[in-house]
């Protein structure tokens, strides 16, 4: 870490003796933390309601609520600030609780510990970043894994285990689950055309149509097949996937591309259905469209 980014972190101080406080802002400030200070827990969680520190250095004993109550309060909050307990009493078995309950490390007030706690702290903002910065690599492969990367829709694999999960979850709650398949009419012809660069364009164009036209985080957009789409619609019933399914219709027809259209086809879930005999249901609607549209023709 460079002097730069250190000089960066800020360290929430909690200790109800201020002198101790004073003294360790100004060890901190030597080291280049930035310090800010509270002096008891219930000063110390108003503070985090308007900041984030980079870490705690949190009193075990204090006036009030203990550290161990504190620090349970800032854990339970799931922001991963790391903690580090501070003490004058070396007591193995709170140091025991406070490790289990999830704190980074606890060092006792004695000897040399002073000079000692820049270290320990360093490390344990060291470990902090490197552990966000994992979570944050992880969920950037779990999308690479269940996103299409043309369309920036969730892809056939994640529309497989999404519907699943909404089925269990529908049949548990008795509650209402649809789901409306598309396909664009005339795409082949287009993309014979124009081009496969236009087709791929028109492509992006209807799976930003479908992400404008959804729930966000409620409802899935999936690219289930080369121009075959996916929407997984909770607690929705017909009447809503109807009027979802009409926007999307309408505004793929405003785009002007070509002759492209899109038929649909729409299935509510029934609790005594397969996943199998819910997609056929859905898949069977959008063919009658389909033949409707061709008949109009």
């Amino acid at each position: 870490m460079s002097a730069e980014q250190q000089t960066s972190r800020k360290i929430l101080v909690v200790d109800d003796d201020q002198d101790f406080r004073w003294t360790m802002g100004n060890v901190l400030q030597a080291a280049g933390y930035r310090v800010i200070q509270a002096q008891d827990g219930e000063e110390a969680m108003s503070l985090l309601e308007k900041d984030t520190p980079d870490l705690i250095l949190l009193d075990y004993r204090m006036p009030g609520e203990t550290g161990l109550k504190v620090a349970a309060k800032i854990i339970k909050k799931g922001s991963g600030i790391p903690i580090i307990m501070i003490t004058a009493y070396a007591e193995v078995k709170s140091a025991v609780e406070a490790i289990k309950m999830g704190v980074y490390d606890y060092v006792v007030k004695s000897g040399n510990y002073r000079a000692l706690l820049p270290s320990v702290i360093f490390k344990a903002v060291k470990q902090h970043e490197m552990e966000r910065e994992k979570a944050r690599l992880a969920l950037d492969l779990e999308r690479l894994v269940i996103t299409d990367d043309l369309t920036s829709l969730f892809n056939r694999r994640y529309f497989y285990r999404k519907i699943e999960e909404e089925m269990v979850r529908a049949k548990r709650q008795n509650g209402k689950l649809t789901l409306i398949l598309f396909d664009l009419d005339h795409f082949k012809e287009y993309n014979d055309t124009f081009g496969h660069l236009e087709g791929d364009r028109a492509l992006k164009e209807v799976g930003k149509i479908i992400l404008s036209s959804i729930r966000d985080k409620v409802d899935s957009g999936c690219r289930y097949g080369g121009d075959e789409f996916a929407i997984i619609l909770p607690s929705a019933d017909i009447k809503h996937a109807s009027d979802v399914a009409g926007r999307i219709q309408r505004s793929v027809r405003e785009k002007k591309m070509g002759n492209i259209d899109i038929s649909t086809g729409i299935a509510e879930y029934d609790s005594e259905s397969s996943m199998e005999d819910f997609i056929k249901a859905a898949d069977d609607a959008l063919y009658e469209a389909k033949k409707q549209e061709k008949r109009g023709d």
